[in-house]
């Protein structure tokens, strides 16, 4: 498996998470607009409103963590990219992400059991109809993609270093 391959398996699914995370803004931005028009002209508030906007931002970034990883986008050591090329730079990267990896598989872990601790207790966020796991669903979903990412790439890196 080469490193065009493990691209290529990825592309399809970076343009529904694309499509995912802009819908889901657009669903905050159309509800923010719908909110204020209620509010403002016709004297009406609804909480649910102001949390869906909330939540489908916190949905779109976590749906979109796995193609940032992909393209190098996410927060990591820089400072030795200058000084670094070639199978070194590679390797330098290869062990980040390794490292976030292993990272990612703890928050992973400790999302699962918040969420169904959550779940088990029935909260319910501030306006009370909706219940916390929707918007806490949303970290373990991107923990999981940002895992399936994260591999990838170390499979790509481990691959850039064999060369």
């Amino acid at each position: 498996m080469d490193v065009q391959s493990i691209d290529k398996k990825t592309e399809t699914l970076d343009k529904i998470l694309t499509f995912l995370a802009v819908t889901a803004l657009l669903v905050s931005v159309i509800l923010a607009f719908v909110g204020v028009i209620l509010r403002y002209q016709f004297g009406v508030s609804y909480q649910i409103l102001e949390e869906i906007c909330r939540y489908a931002i916190v949905y779109a970034v976590f749906i979109y963590m796995g193609p940032l990883i992909k393209k190098d986008e996410h927060i990591k050591m820089a400072f030795l990219d200058e000084k670094l090329t070639g199978k070194s730079g590679y390797m330098k990267n290869t062990i980040l992400n390794v490292v976030l990896f292993l990272s990612l598989c703890v928050l992973s872990y400790a999302s699962v059991k918040w969420f169904y601790s959550i779940y088990q207790m029935k909260l319910h966020t501030l306006s009370g109809e909706m219940l916390m796991v929707v918007p806490a669903f949303a970290i373990v979903i991107g923990m999981a993609l940002s895992i399936l990412y994260t591999f990838m790439e170390i499979l790509k890196g481990v691959h850039l270093i064999k060369e």
